[in-house]
């Protein structure tokens, strides 16, 4: 069985449209709001390090005919000394596996798509929850690494009517550079700003991407009564009475919402509301409801496999029309692996890791 083996450039190459991402996981969240997607919890491992993980999510999309497996494995250690030689704090790798025989057929980098479903599901929600009538004119950026550079650019282009952009961060050097990096990327106006303060009062959007931190910056008072807040740090940034004083709260996964809440916020009251599953809300049509539901928003990007899943597929089949990436042969028929089973090795030579 050949494995298509796709590294980032590949994959930022075979990448769907912001557009066409954002049907994508409109499309997926709609196919779990109908029990149509098998999604578990993501399980992981948490190595003695402060604030690491490794976690794997599985998913599957779909029905039976036209169904989409996989999995992504992917790791973060931030502050290592990996990172300080220039590397990246985060890794991820997804496995795409045949829906009709189970094989896998395609080994992908992986943190392009989690930047991208992540910011896309970001916008996503914050369609389905938007007030009639209010277009979002601004944006408040805290934290200017990868995920903000996506939340601008996704935003941007999902509510084509941003047209202000304030940018915080914890260097200066690091938003200067920030603005004036994505100034060229869209018609927005962008400022860098001191205090997180100016960052957050009076945005339409707020968006968190920060790594752990002592000081949680972010303060519900600061909030415009109908912003919508995305931590897409989910409980680093934001301190207690911005849960407390939010008005409707939406997440993709409700139940790990709940969880990472009682296991890191332990100051925060989970039962003080009902969160709505963005799923539910997609497929019964939210906009309906937009009416209804009350600001401030907080919407929870739990990252969930399903997501990652649909968008990767749409990446593999690209990438076969285009005929990108390499292709990994792991000979692992019936026919080699009895071969190799039957030809020569003992048990003790498997136990020893050798052939006899």
């Amino acid at each position: 069985m050949t494995i298509r083996l796709l590294s980032v450039e590949d994959v930022r190459q075979s990448s769907p449209s912001i557009t066409d991402i954002v049907k994508i996981i409109r499309r997926t969240y709609e196919e779990e709001g109908r029990g149509r997607v098998d999604v578990p919890l993501k399980i992981g491992v948490r190595p003695d390090r402060p604030g690491t993980f490794l976690d794997a999510m599985p998913a599957w999309v779909g029905d039976d005919e036209a169904g989409m497996a996989g999995l992504k494995w992917v790791s973060y250690y931030p502050g290592s000394a990996f990172m300080h030689a220039g590397k990246t704090d985060s890794s991820g790798l997804i496995v795409l596996n045949d829906p009709q025989h189970g094989q896998p057929v395609c080994l992908m980098e992986g943190m392009l798509v989690t930047y991208l479903r992540t910011t896309i599901c970001a916008a996503v929600m914050a369609q389905v929850i938007q007030t009639r009538g209010r277009d979002p004119i601004s944006l408040g950026l805290v934290g200017c690494g990868g995920l903000g550079r996506w939340s601008l650019r996704v935003f941007g282009e999902v509510f084509p009517s941003l047209k202000h952009v304030k940018v915080a961060s914890r260097s200066a050097v690091s938003r200067q550079a920030f603005c004036e990096e994505m100034a060229r990327e869209g018609p927005w106006s962008l400022e860098p700003v001191d205090d997180v303060r100016d960052a957050v009062a009076d945005c339409d959007v707020v968006i968190s991407s920060l790594p752990p931190v002592v000081s949680k910056p972010i303060e519900a008072q600061w909030l415009a009564p109908h912003a919508i807040y995305v931590p897409l740090d989910l409980t680093h940034a934001w301190q207690t009475d911005v849960w407390d004083k939010a008005g409707t709260v939406v997440a993709d996964s409700p139940a790990f919402l709940h969880k990472l809440l009682a296991a890191h916020r332990p100051d925060v009251s989970v039962d003080a509301h009902q969160v709505l599953a963005v799923q539910d809300l997609v497929a019964q049509d939210g906009s309906k409801l937009s009416g209804a539901l009350r600001g401030p928003f907080f919407v929870a990007v739990c990252g969930i496999a399903s997501t990652d899943i649909a968008l990767a597929w749409a990446v593999f089949r690209n990438a076969q029309l285009k005929k990108l990436g390499g292709g990994f042969d792991m000979k692992a028929s019936d026919v080699t692996l009895h071969s190799a089973l039957g030809g020569g090795y003992t048990n003790a030579g498997l136990r020893q890791g050798v052939k006899a």
